[in-house]
């Protein structure tokens, strides 16, 4: 504590202090008891690292010099994000512009595929028109159904 400088540390008694001692006594009540397990839930990720280990993956996919093209009937939400973070070209609009910008720091683009990062950190497939739509009747179609009920 030395590199704190200057530090008093005064004891307080637990009546003086009601507010921690609540904390403290909730606290010992959810603590586990003997007949208990804690059983540690694994994050999986949901698409696989961008990084491979394999040096020859890697060799290959710079030696294949493909142009993809992301063909869309009108303009779709995705295309210029997609296009600044694969090729780094913005809208020629300067509002848009300033907002694909912006909003570009909170997505990826890999392997041809568009995600959004989370907010605790997984990557979340952006959806188009179409595929929003199907997810939506899928998602009421089947499970939620039962939930629904009275």
């Amino acid at each position: 504590m030395g590199w704190l400088g200057d530090v008093e540390l005064e004891h307080l008694p637990r009546k003086d202090n009601k507010q921690a001692d609540a904390l403290a006594k909730l606290a010992s009540t959810l603590s586990m008891t003997d007949k208990e397990a804690r059983i540690p839930i694994c994050k999986s990720w949901v698409i696989p690292p961008i990084f491979s280990d394999d040096e020859d993956d890697m060799l290959q996919e710079e030696e294949n010099h493909v142009t993809e093209v992301f063909e869309v009937e009108e303009e779709d939400w995705r295309q210029p994000l997609v296009d600044y973070l694969k090729y780094g070209k913005l809208p020629n609009d300067l509002r848009r512009r300033t907002d694909t910008r912006r909003r570009a720091t909170r997505f990826i683009y890999y392997k041809g595929t568009l995600y959004r990062r989370s907010f605790d950190g997984l990557f979340l497939r952006c959806l188009s028109d179409n595929e929003k739509v199907q997810a939506m009747e899928e998602t009421h179609s089947g499970v939620c159904v039962l939930t629904n009920r009275g």
